[in-house]
């Protein structure tokens, strides 16, 4: 739980900063909404603006305020017809001021900006940002929260063989095999004295068992060829063993990678 903390953290920074940042850098709205004022620009020159006002009575208060904070009044207050006054400004209004005047409040756009501002941009951003984490955040999640068994590899064990044909190994997996010179034979050995069906060679996760099958020539084990007896499992580890008089076999083991 405390390794999801970061992610979700990270990912609530990523959506909320720029609305925060957004809210913290626009003008204050009103309290209460303005009262309805016909606005209207007029070019003067290159530089020079004039805003026109309908208003009742002439508006000695009005003056604008304009994104990098200053205040500007007009410089020349002209009557026009009656409520019409001409406030005339110097330089380039911006694309968005704040009139005030007639005791009022009132908000005109200039020219509405076509592009996506930087704080847009920086919002869908995050938004995107925000969507690709969350979809990672859930398929961890699935993830963990369907836990996977993963067994351990089963053992191969490895028949270093040595009879009439030579000496070759044979991989068999955990199982019950036979041994003997009968093709039928899960491992075909080759010897004067070897039966059909020799011994069962018994194979399992820790240990082997081999098993003499009554063979009249003996399954025999150690360095001093114990003989073993008949139908009875007996473990053996990886040392030589002996079929009949000829075979020899060695049993290793090997997990799978």
């Amino acid at each position: 739980m405390n390794r999801r903390i970061p992610p979700i953290a990270l990912l609530t920074l990523i959506v909320v900063w720029p609305v925060l940042l957004a809210a913290t850098t626009t003008p204050p709205v009103p309290l209460s909404p303005p009262s309805p004022l016909i606005l209207g620009v007029e070019q003067l020159s290159s530089t020079g603006w004039a805003l026109l006002v309908q208003c009742p009575y002439p508006p000695q208060d009005l003056y604008i305020w304009t994104k990098d904070g200053a205040l500007q009044r007009p410089q020349r207050l002209t009557a026009l017809e009656h409520p019409r006054w001409r406030a005339q400004f110097a330089g380039s209004l911006p694309r968005m001021v704040t009139i005030y005047g007639c005791g009022q409040q009132a908000a005109l756009m200039m020219t509405p900006p076509t592009e996506l501002s930087w704080l847009g941009e920086l919002f869908l951003v995050g938004l995107v940002v925000a969507g690709l984490l969350g979809v990672r955040l859930v398929k961890r999640w699935r993830a963990s929260a369907i836990p996977t068994s993963v067994s351990a590899p089963a053992p191969t064990w490895y028949v270093h063989l040595c009879d009439e044909q030579g000496e070759r190994t044979v991989a068999i997996p955990s199982g019950m095999f036979t041994v003997g010179s009968d093709p039928a034979c899960h491992l075909l050995v080759f010897g004067a004295d070897i039966a059909l069906r020799h011994a069962h060679l018994i194979a399992g996760e820790t240990n082997v068992q081999i098993v003499d099958l009554a063979s009249h020539s003996g399954v025999f084990t150690g360095p001093v060829r114990r003989r073993l007896r008949p139908h009875t499992p007996t473990p053996v580890g990886e040392e030589d063993f002996w079929l009949g008089a000829t075979v020899r076999l060695r049993l290793t083991r090997e997990r799978t990678r």
